[in-house]
């Protein structure tokens, strides 16, 4: 197992974004959006479609990801990035697990330009949704996270009850959310969290992977973008250089 990574320096909101294909009112600029509602997002008016990143000059980038997508389980898609015109990774995207994939390449490489393609053919919309897109860095604490850490969920439901006991649910929204609790910060990792939660603090979407290293399918499982807070940082070790935080991540819809 890895020690788990952050992705807060995300490139699509920088670069620039040129896709094959967009629907008229749904175009590939709507990646920058932070909601992850499809009617915000980008749209293809097909079921295969590509998408390219140009950046000013190379910059490091280690994952990729995309979350709150109408891909199914057929679905597949490419990664290839590149650097003054040369290829220098290429690779097949992971698996669609409840409409998100994350790849994350083995070690930071330099690129100025990524290109993604995806295909899902058989999608029953007959279009194609990715309203959040990740494609940056990722920062690793030198020390792991705790095992006190939480995943939960926050649930959108309306309730009626019937005199007689009988209850009527009408399900809205389904929410992931995590607990992560790091007990072994150094004064270097501390002063990248405050950064992160800086960020953060905007509004803007933050990636976490439990454990980068993961095989694909537990990568898209378990990958969390979305909102970031983060309690008091504390000196539980006196003067040790080490810190604990909690933060608290709530996947965004």
């Amino acid at each position: 197992m890895q020690i788990c990574g952050f992705g807060w320096q995300n490139r699509v909101l920088d670069a620039t974004l040129t896709a094959d294909a967009q629907a008229a009112r749904l175009p590939v600029s709507n990646l920058r959006n932070q909601q992850g509602a499809p009617s915000l997002g980008w749209r293809t008016p097909g079921t295969a479609a590509g998408l390219a990143l140009s950046l000013s000059a190379a910059a490091p980038l280690r994952a990729i990801s995309l979350h709150r997508t109408n891909l199914t389980a057929l679905a597949t898609w490419t990664v290839t990035v590149s650097s003054g015109g040369q290829p220098v990774w290429t690779t097949n995207g992971g698996p669609i697990v409840g409409g998100q994939s994350v790849v994350v390449a083995p070690a930071t490489l330099a690129g100025d330009t990524v290109r993604l393609t995806i295909s899902d053919p058989t999608n029953p919309d007959g279009w194609l949704d990715v309203p959040l897109a990740y494609v940056g860095p990722l920062w690793q604490p030198v020390r792991n996270f705790s095992t006190d850490s939480t995943t939960g969920r926050a649930l959108g439901q309306d309730s009626l009850t019937s005199l007689a006991g009988t209850e009527f649910v009408d399900a809205r929204w389904y929410q992931r959310t995590a607990s992560i609790a790091h007990q072994s910060l150094g004064d270097a990792d501390s002063a990248v969290i405050e950064q992160i939660l800086r960020v953060a603090a905007t509004g803007q979407n933050i990636l976490f992977l439990p454990d980068p290293g993961a095989d694909s399918g537990t990568l898209a499982r378990q990958a969390l973008f979305g909102r970031l807070s983060g309690a008091d940082l504390s000196n539980p070790f006196g003067a040790a250089d080490r810190h604990a935080i909690t933060l608290t991540m709530t996947e965004r819809l």
